[in-house]
């Protein structure tokens, strides 16, 4: 009956190890889409002021063109950041070991032989 206990407080600790970790790197992601909101707004700010400011039709085409190609390229830099993020919780998640000690990648290796 102590085994048993002991065993729970070892998964207990290991799954709040666990927790933190996903936490803090959850924690990370987001300050980092807060920091790329951030950047958008200044972004939108900037080529919105330059719009307001064009002196004929041609000069605000040019200016819409060039920040559309500049929100284009900061939506693709985005859902990469985006996608890398979450790749590494994943992996991390998977590679994390078990509450019984093992990495979870360990169980599926034996299951191919």
């Amino acid at each position: 009956m102590a085994a048993d206990d002991n065993t729970k407080a070892i998964e207990g600790v290991s799954c709040a190890g666990f927790n933190a970790g996903l936490f803090d790197r959850m924690r990370r992601m987001n300050r980092s889409w807060l920091e790329r909101l951030r950047e958008i707004h200044e972004i939108e700010s900037e080529f919105g002021a330059r719009l307001l400011a064009a002196n004929s039709p041609a000069e605000a085409t040019t200016v819409c063109h060039e920040w559309m190609a500049k929100r284009l390229e900061t939506v693709a830099s985005e859902q990469q950041a985006f996608t890398t993020a979450w790749l590494g919780l994943v992996s991390e998640t998977v590679d994390s070991p078990q509450p019984g000690g093992a990495p979870r990648n360990a169980d599926r290796s034996s299951e191919g032989r």
